[in-house]
């Protein structure tokens, strides 16, 4: 039997592999019918994965063969080679005792000629990057499966992916951490802030103080920072958005409590550590310098939803004209 799994969420993919190994190792447990190849390793040899394939063993009936990355980083010559040991060992797409589990980390060309026999003879499934609604329900399902008693608040739960993004990794990071430190009650919107801005935001705090500090340089080379590790430009935009909406916040209050943190706290209902965080930070801000500023994230917010604006262009932009 052949499987063939790949997509953008590789996250998800990568844990379809993991099941079907579970699954196996179960009734093999010291997993002697069991051989994994990953060609992002460049000493893996193809011949050792057709040996694999194709030599029975004698302590094992049941053989499971997972092979990743063939088509993303094997050479032209591997795909060859196992595109024309599949064609010729035809039996072996039916053979229930063998099982060859293929997996991408990541899309795949459709022009591929291995993908393409794939598509045609195997058992496939792609995971597709999950937005919007889909993924607010993996996260709800998520907590569940950790713990059933588990809940978590929505407005917790929009804070959670305004957060985390669309990062699946991180996603699953951060909802171990609330699940755990929740035990079995509702995950509140403090839970997040506490848990998971104090992780997540930290860089962030680093760029807007660059920005109070009219040190634009300094902002941009930390704004780019971020896209290179790869985080997503819509995710920065809307941590921006969110950091500036508490700035401003913590400002009104300040006028009312003074630099009482705890007042504020208590009447704006953010958690101290973001009171304690946003009041260091104001310091560099006049009142109306943060209503300016929040009022380009809100224009660029409906530029780049709109079309008009493409979001890493925009982002630099917003950071040039302040």
């Amino acid at each position: 039997m052949i499987i063939f799994l790949c997509g953008e969420d590789f996250f998800r993919s990568g844990e379809k592999v993991a099941e079907i190994k579970k699954k196996f190792l179960e009734k093999d447990p010291i997993g002697s019918g069991l051989s994994v190849f990953d060609f992002s390793d460049s000493k893996i040899e193809t011949d050792s994965v057709l040996g694999a394939l194709s030599t029975s063993n004698l302590l094992a009936p049941k053989r499971l063969v997972i092979i990743k990355n063939i088509i993303s980083e094997g050479t032209e010559r591997a795909r060859e080679d196992m595109l024309m040991f599949l064609k010729k060992q035809k039996w072996f797409a039916e053979d229930q005792d063998t099982v060859a589990v293929f997996w991408e980390a990541g899309k795949v060309k459709k022009s591929d000629l291995l993908h393409k026999y794939f598509l045609k003879n195997a058992k496939n499934q792609e995971f597709e990057k999950l937005i919007g609604a889909k993924l607010s329900q993996w996260v709800l399902l998520r907590i569940k499966k950790i713990d059933e008693k588990n809940s978590i608040s929505l407005t917790a739960l929009e804070k959670l992916l305004a957060f985390a993004g669309e990062d699946m990794h991180l996603l699953n990071n951060e909802i171990e951490k609330l699940s755990a430190y929740a035990g079995g009650k509702t995950i509140t919107e403090e839970d997040v802030e506490l848990l998971v801005r104090a992780n997540l935001g930290s860089n962030i705090f680093n760029t807007i103080d660059a920005i109070g500090a009219n040190n634009k340089k300094e902002a941009l080379a930390l704004l780019h920072r971020h896209l290179e590790k790869g985080e997503d430009p819509f995710y920065l935009l809307s941590m921006f958005v969110y950091q500036f909406r508490n700035l401003l916040k913590v400002a009104d209050f300040k006028n009312q409590f003074g630099a009482d943190e705890y007042a504020i706290s208590r009447e704006s209902k953010m958690h101290p550590f973001v009171v304690k965080k946003s009041l260091a930070q104001i310091r560099n801000f006049s009142f109306d310098k943060l209503k300016n500023i929040y009022q380009k994230l809100g224009e660029l917010d409906t530029a780049v939803k709109t079309g008009k604006v493409e979001i890493k262009m925009g982002l630099d932009k917003f950071i040039v004209e302040l």
